[in-house]
């Protein structure tokens, strides 16, 4: 190994959980979301945010092609009418994963400089999703370290 390489990012050297870790890596991603299943504030670096939304997409997609291979019904998942095992399944993780992700999106919009508020645009179809979307995905500001949590120094 040469004296130039770069250091990975180890726990040790992981910034406070309140704090975003800009690129961090898939498995400190998680970690990080699930640590702070609850915690609205602080910031999240978008791939704090982006890994754990992989997952969720992902999951279900998942357990449809291991219910399909294994019992030969390819029928869609729905949850709406939970019939079976991989519908259960699905509708846990979803209810397991619905604080999690909500937090993580608000600290994601701190991160942007922007209110978790901003979050209920999902409730505008189309255009507030395409919205709330760019807002995610934008770089982190200077700026939204206007919300994070205020350090006494000591005292």
């Amino acid at each position: 190994m040469t004296s130039d390489a770069t250091p990975q990012p180890n726990r040790l050297t992981e910034p406070p959980l309140n704090r975003p870790y800009v690129g961090a890596p898939p498995l400190a991603a998680l970690r990080r979301w699930m640590q702070n299943y609850a915690t609205f504030r602080g910031r999240a670096s978008r791939s704090e945010f982006w890994w754990p939304m992989l997952v969720i997409v992902l999951f279900p997609v998942m357990v449809q092609i291991v219910n399909g291979f294994t019992t030969g019904d390819w029928r869609p998942i729905d949850t709406r009418v939970v019939q079976d095992v991989p519908d259960v399944i699905v509708l846990v993780f979803s209810l397991v994963t619905l604080l999690p992700m909500l937090a993580v999106t608000w600290r994601r919009l701190h991160d942007t400089n922007r209110s978790g508020v901003w979050f209920f645009l999902i409730v505008l179809p189309l255009i507030g999703w395409i919205a709330l979307a760019i807002m995610l995905s934008i770089r982190g500001e200077r700026g939204g370290a206007r919300f994070d949590p205020v350090t006494t120094g000591g005292r």
